[in-house]
This record gives structure tokens, sequence and C-alpha cells, in this order.
């Protein structure tokens, strides 16, 4: 990888990707750290839902963009972590709706790694496949089993 080229460091997740233990683990932590600071204060508005929604999705295309920019023969190596930063993301949504407390940060952060550790449902046929999509699209779609497991549990328990 090259160092120097600032798309390596998005791929990299601004270094949390060159944690030598569980770097998908902290780059999420630090996706959702990023959620917190940018979103995490922000009252319920659809200005705000929408905003979120096109950074998320200007997200997937950057990754869909750097992933073979960055990555050179080895595919989805573990350094490569904007796939977590867009799952995470993803995952958050309902927080953005509905409550943004610590625990409900915590709590989403812990069913969005189960998910994308995992891999039920269908996300590991993704995680299979080769390809900047295929890097992206596994996270995306743990990040909406997340969001919908975090949904159901807000509407329960909140």
């Amino acid at each position: 990888m090259n160092i120097k080229n600032p798309l390596t460091w998005i791929s990299l997740g601004f270094g949390s990707g060159l944690f030598p233990y569980a770097p998908g683990t902290v780059g999420s932590m630090l996706a959702l750290l990023i959620y917190y600071i940018f979103f995490g204060d922000l009252l319920f508005s659809w200005i705000y839902l929408f905003s979120f929604l096109f950074f998320i999705t200007f997200s997937f295309f950057v990754g869909l963009y750097i992933y073979p920019r960055t990555v050179e023969e080895e595919n989805d190596p573990r350094s490569f972590v904007w796939d977590e930063f867009v799952g995470m993301w993803i995952a958050c949504i309902p927080l953005l709706i509905m409550e943004t407390s610590m625990k409900w940060l915590f709590l989403t952060f812990l069913v969005f790694r189960l998910f994308d550790i995992f891999k039920p449902l269908g996300i590991d046929f993704f995680d299979r496949k080769h390809g900047a999509f295929y890097v992206m699209i596994d996270d995306v779609v743990a990040g909406f089993y997340a969001a919908i497991s975090v949904s159901f549990l807000l509407i329960i328990f909140a």
C-alpha cells in the first residue's frame, strides 16, 4: 500500500485498518465516533436524514472507487476498513430517527459487528465473491440487518 496516497488513508479508515488486532472492529468504532460527532446530536428532521443517507451513498461509491486503487492483489485485506465505515453508518440510521444515547450507540455497534463477523442470512454469499462491489456490499447488508434489528429493539425497549 502506498501510505502517501490520500485514497489509501480513506481505505485504511484513517489509519484504523492498520491496527494489528481486529482492524474491522477498530474501524467500526471510529466510524461510530464519526457518526456521533457529526450526526449524533442532531434533532431529527427530514433534511438531516436525507443528508445522512446521501453521505452514506456517497461513501459507498467512494469505497467502490478507492478499493481497486488502494488494494493491490489481495482480495478484501483486513486493512481495508472503509466497508466497515459504510456498514456501521447504515446501522446507525435508526439512531438518527429514534435515539442516540450511549447505550444505543454501543448496542448498535455490537449488533453490527455480530452481523459483520458471523455473516448470517446470506451475507456470506457476498463475502465469498471477489471485487470492490462485493467487498462493500457484504457490510452494507450487515448494516441493513443491524439497522432493522436495532429498530425493533428501539420500538420494544425505548
